[in-house]
């Protein structure tokens, strides 16, 4: 059975929950296997793939890294979170994209304050993931207050039973 895999690479806090509450929802959905790259900046290129090239991991890393396994596990879907360090950001994600098997990959770009530099980097990561056969996603629409709330829908003649005033 070949099963797809999502890859959310974190970014701003906000996004990356609600990114990881659709991701969950879909992982469930379609079976999909779930997995979050943290990308850690190494200081010095000589530094990849050493413990110093993990120097800007921090104590408030590991607890969002923490709240993020937390919240698949309510949806019941095992998290694999991994680390990247990294020189140049943009190649790293398509490099552990590729490195990793990933089916798609969910990350933000954000928004600059050069004209249309948003929509070139898309374009880039769309081209590059594409020749590796990876979906890009981007949710840019995502709404960072995305919350889940509880709903249920009941035939009518349920609705009329539990209140009899209607």
């Amino acid at each position: 059975m070949n099963t797809s895999r999502l890859m959310i690479v974190m970014g701003e806090t906000k996004w990356t929950l609600a990114a990881l509450h659709l991701a969950c929802a879909m992982s469930r959905r379609d079976q999909a296997e779930l997995l979050l790259l943290k990308m850690l900046p190494a200081r010095h290129p000589l530094l990849l793939g050493t413990p110093g090239g993990s120097l800007s991991f921090t104590a408030e890393d590991a607890q969002l890294l923490e709240l993020m396994a937390m919240t698949a596990e309510e949806y019941g879907i095992l998290l694999e979170i991994r680390r990247c360090q990294y020189a140049n950001y943009w190649p790293a994600v398509v490099d552990a994209a590729g490195q990793l098997a990933v089916t798609a990959v969910l990350v933000h770009i954000p928004p600059s304050p050069i004209p249309y530099w948003q929509t070139i980097r898309r374009r880039w990561l769309h081209r590059q993931l594409t020749r590796q056969r990876q979906f890009l996603l981007t949710l840019d629409n995502l709404s960072p207050s995305l919350t889940w709330t509880p709903t249920i829908t009941l035939p009518d003649d349920a609705a009329s039973i539990l209140n009899p005033r209607l």
